[in-house]
C-alpha cells in the first residue's frame, strides 16, 4: 500500500506537471483585444444574432467569445 506521503507527493508531481504543460499552451502569441473583437463581431454576425431585439444575447455571446481569446468586455 501507498503511504499517505507518497499518494500526496504523486498527486502534487502530477498537478505541477499539468500547470506547467498547461503553462506552455498559455505561453503562445495572446492576439490582440482588437483582433479578438474583430474576430468575435464577424462570428456574431455570421450567426445572425444581430443588435434589434436580442441585444442580451448578443452580449452575453459577444463577452464568452472575447474571453476564449483571454480577453473581457
Amino acid at each position: 500500500m501507498f503511504s499517505r506521503q507518497k499518494v500526496f507527493a504523486t498527486g502534487l508531481a502530477a498537478t505541477l506537471a499539468m500547470s506547467v504543460l498547461g503553462g506552455a499552451a498559455l505561453g503562445a502569441k495572446r492576439i490582440t483585444y482588437a483582433e479578438a473583437w474583430r474576430l468575435c463581431k464577424a462570428e456574431l454576425d455570421n450567426a445572425r444574432v444581430h443588435s434589434a431585439g436580442v441585444s442580451n444575447e448578443r452580449y452575453h455571446r459577444g463577452a464568452a467569445c472575447m474571453h476564449k481569446y483571454g480577453h473581457h468586455i
